[in-house]
C-alpha cells in the first residue's frame, strides 16, 4: 500500500472543508467520478492516484483553486458566475439559481446570511406583487434593455407570472434563513427615485398604479420595521406573524458604497457574494477571501447601532424618516399629473 501523496492529501482536505453538513464525501466523490465506493475510499486514502481529469472535476464542483494545491501564493481566487441576464430566460434563470442558493443555505443548521444593503434587499420586494412587477420591469428594461419591454409603459401584467410566482418563492425562503441586515439612511433611496423618476417621465400607465406601488413600499417597511421589533423574520404568508428564524438589523450612519452579501454556513464554511451590472453576481467559498469578508462585515456590524429587539428610540427615528421619504414622494405624485 502506497503512503498518500502531500499533493492528494492536501487536495482531500480542501474538499472536506467545503462538504455540505448532510454531505457525506465518499457518496459525493462517487457521484462526481461515476466509480464505486471503494473507488472513492480509495482515492480518499491516497492508496490510488487521484488523475488529472478527476482532479479538475472534484476541483470544479467545490470551487478549489488548483494554485492552492502547488504552492501558489498570487492571491488568486475562483469564482462561479451564472449567465449574464440579457433575456426573460436569462432573468428566469437569475432568479431559479438564486432559489437554490437560498435553500442551499438555508440546509445549514448553524447558517447566518450577513447582508450590507447599499439598496433594500431584493427578497422583500417580492412579497409585494406591484412592487414585485414593477421592480421586475426596471431591471428589465432598464438595466438590461429587454427588447420585449422596449419603448412600453409599465403595466402589472407585463411581467410573466411564473417570473412573479419565482419571486414570491425567493422571498419566502430568505423569510426562513436567520439574517444579519446592515443598514444606512441612503438603502432606500434607489427604490424611491426609480418610481419618482417612472412616474414624472410618465413611464407608469396611472398615477393611480404609482400610489399604489407607494403603499406597498409603505407596507414593506412596516413588515421589516416589526421584524426589527421583534428579531424574527415574518411568517412568509402573514406579515403579523413571526417564525423562530433570527433577525438583526444594524443602522450604519457613514454611507453604504457596495451590496456585500456573505452567507456563514457552519464555523469553516462560508459563501460570498458579490454582486455586479445590477443583479448578476459572482461567488465564492474562496477561505481566505470569505474570511477576510468576515472579519470586515463584523467590522462594520462593530461600527454600526444594532436597532433591532433594543435601541428602540434609535429603531423609531431611523424608521420615521423612511416613512417621511415615501409620504413625500405620495405627496407630490398625488399633487401632480404628467399623464395629461
Amino acid at each position: 500500500m502506497k503512503n498518500p501523496n502531500n499533493f492528494q492529501r492536501l487536495f482531500f482536505n480542501m474538499v472536506r472543508e467545503r462538504v455540505s453538513d448532510h454531505e457525506i464525501l465518499v457518496d459525493v466523490i462517487t457521484d462526481l467520478l461515476h466509480c464505486s465506493r471503494d473507488s472513492a475510499y480509495r482515492r480518499i486514502r491516497g492508496t490510488t492516484d487521484l488523475s488529472l481529469n478527476d482532479t479538475v472535476v472534484i476541483a470544479r464542483h467545490f470551487s478549489i483553486p488548483l494554485n492552492h494545491l502547488i504552492g501558489q501564493s498570487d492571491q488568486s481566487v475562483v469564482f462561479q458566475k451564472g449567465s449574464f441576464i440579457r433575456s426573460l430566460d436569462d432573468f428566469r434563470n437569475y432568479l431559479q439559481n438564486s432559489l437554490v442558493q437560498l435553500h442551499s443555505i438555508k440546509n445549514y443548521k448553524s447558517h447566518q446570511l450577513i447582508y450590507q444593503a447599499k439598496d433594500i434587499p431584493i427578497y422583500y420586494q417580492f412579497r409585494y406583487p406591484r412592487l414585485s412587477a414593477f421592480k421586475m420591469f426596471v431591471w428589465l428594461k432598464s438595466i438590461y434593455g429587454v427588447d420585449r419591454l422596449d419603448s412600453f409603459q409599465y403595466d402589472v401584467n407585463m411581467i410573466p407570472i411564473d417570473l412573479l410566482k419565482l419571486g414570491e418563492d425567493l422571498w419566502e425562503a430568505y423569510s426562513k434563513i436567520n439574517s444579519v441586515e446592515i443598514w444606512n439612511d441612503t438603502t432606500i433611496l434607489s427604490l424611491l427615485n426609480q418610481l419618482e423618476y417612472y412616474y414624472e417621465a410618465g413611464l407608469l400607465n396611472s398615477k393611480e398604479e404609482a400610489i399604489a406601488i407607494c403603499d406597498e413600499y409603505q407596507d414593506m417597511m412596516k413588515l421589516i420595521y416589526r421584524q426589527a421589533l421583534r428579531g424574527k423574520k415574518a411568517h412568509h404568508s402573514n406579515a403579523e406573524e413571526f417564525s423562530a428564524t433570527e433577525y438583526k438589523m444594524y443602522y450604519h450612519e457613514i454611507l453604504i458604497m457596495d451590496n456585500h452579501i456573505l452567507a456563514e454556513l457552519d464555523q469553516n464554511k462560508k459563501l460570498y457574494f458579490v454582486p455586479y451590472a445590477g443583479l448578476n453576481y459572482l461567488n465564492t467559498n474562496d477561505p481566505l477571501l470569505t474570511e477576510s469578508m468576515s472579519l470586515y462585515l463584523n467590522g462594520q456590524k462593530e461600527k454600526s447601532s444594532l436597532i433591532s429587539n433594543i435601541s428602540e428610540k434609535e429603531r423609531n427615528k431611523f424608521f420615521i424618516r423612511i416613512k417621511t421619504r415615501i409620504d413625500q414622494l405620495k405627496s407630490k405624485i398625488e399633487m401632480t399629473n404628467p399623464f395629461m
